[in-house]
């Protein structure tokens, strides 16, 4: 057998490595309110080690083999104190690469009979805002650059320029809405403006 031959087989066979990175799921929840369909948003709480006091959605990584949507779904119910069955999947929005390392599953989802109940180990407060806001309100938008700064240890020598070699730099938009003194922002703004583009381009409302 010739030597490209067995490379060929060999790239057709590979069942692919086992992905190492994180996956996370979480649930953007439609809720009925008197003031039409809105969105439900939590308050992390204070005193936890990650980003204390920001808003988000609930959610979080998935356990060994779990698909991201129904991660959503567990930590949802988890966090709103609902049971699964409360929840509606409606659909699954484009997969988000996480800056921090490892991608997003974005879910839309309804909650049915939901009473405001949440979880105080891992929720201040909730609060929803109306989806008529969002769809008549353009986010405010601003750039940050993403530069590449070697760690210690790296082999400046092994480069042409050494320390002085002119690395690229990226830029990243960074979202944010204002809604009755509540500042959304960073991902979960960026969550929200790519729900509510899906939504326009299907034509809601009709």
């Amino acid at each position: 057998m010739k030597e490209i031959e067995r490379l060929k087989i060999a790239l057709m066979n590979d069942p692919g490595a086992e992905s190492t990175s994180k996956r996370f799921g979480v649930l953007i929840p439609i809720i009925e309110t008197p003031q039409g369909l809105s969105i439900l948003f939590e308050v992390r709480a204070r005193d936890l080690r990650r980003q204390p006091g920001e808003i988000c959605f609930p959610g979080g990584s998935t356990m060994e083999s779990e698909p991201a949507t129904m991660a959503a779904v567990r930590e949802a119910s988890e966090e709103l104190l609902i049971a699964p069955s409360s929840i509606e999947v409606l659909d699954e929005l484009d997969v988000v690469n996480v800056y921090s390392g490892g991608t997003l599953q974005p879910v839309v989802g309804l909650l049915k009979d939901y009473d405001c109940s949440f979880s105080s180990d891992e929720v201040a407060e909730i609060f929803t805002v109306p989806l008529a806001f969002f769809l008549e309100t353009q986010p405010e938008r601003y750039d940050i650059a993403m530069r590449s700064v070697p760690v210690e240890g790296f082999p400046y020598d092994r480069i042409e320029g050494g320390k002085a070699y002119a690395w690229d730099s990226s830029y990243r938009y960074i979202y944010f809405y204002q809604y009755d003194g509540r500042n959304i922002w960073g991902l979960t703004a960026g969550i929200i403006n790519d729900f509510i583009e899906k939504l326009k381009r299907g034509g809601y409302p009709y």
